[in-house]
């Protein structure tokens, strides 16, 4: 089993093509090749945590996109993810989990909020705000990663391409120095 975040997919959108500069020519033409680029990397056991704003589509759209993708996907709701229709989904056993704000992950002694807006928890070591929401726009803080598919942290990687847990680990690791040397600076300063 494998571990995945995303987030922002904004699948069906036909305005996020020029808002972000995606690399289509069309709405129909990003939304199928998330789906291909989701499937090649994800096999059914493993987990998704979705960070919300999955899809613009109406509710039978969005329903037909999550019959076709592989894995167990956690959505954690976002601005533009409409209650009824998730709520609707989730009994229709086409997730994983649904959640409204969001959840707690511990793994490998790290802690990690996953909610759709960047959370301010404080410089802190080993506490992660693991987020989407702000796009192509950096993180506030150094300990808030943005797991988007615009997201800087990862623009070295295909386009759409799912973040495994290792990709994440490594951006927790060249941010860590960072952190603690801010946070013994304010403890002793």
């Amino acid at each position: 089993m494998k571990i995945y975040f995303t987030s922002d997919t904004h699948l069906f959108h036909k305005n996020i093509l020029k808002f972000e500069d995606r690399p289509y020519a069309s709405y129909e033409e990003m939304t199928e090749d998330m789906i291909d680029k989701w499937n090649s990397q994800v096999n059914d056991d493993d987990i998704i945590y979705h960070i919300g704003d999955l899809s613009f589509g109406n509710c039978d759209q969005t329903i037909e996109v999550l019959k076709r993708l592989k894995g167990k996907i956690i959505l954690i709701k976002g601005n533009h993810d409409l209650s009824k229709h998730y709520q609707k989904i989730n009994e229709l056993g086409l997730l994983h989990e649904y959640h409204e704000v969001g959840i707690t992950l511990k793994y490998k002694k790290q802690q990690m909020w996953l909610t759709h807006y960047p959370l301010e928890i404080g410089l802190r070591p080993r506490k992660w705000s693991i987020h989407g929401h702000i796009h192509s726009e950096e993180s506030a803080w150094e300990n808030q990663i943005n797991v988007g598919v615009d997201s800087p942290h990862f623009k070295h990687k295909p386009f759409g391409e799912l973040i495994t847990i290792d990709e994440l680990f490594e951006v927790m690791e060249q941010r860590l120095p960072l952190i603690i040397e801010k946070y013994e600076a304010q403890r002793h300063g």
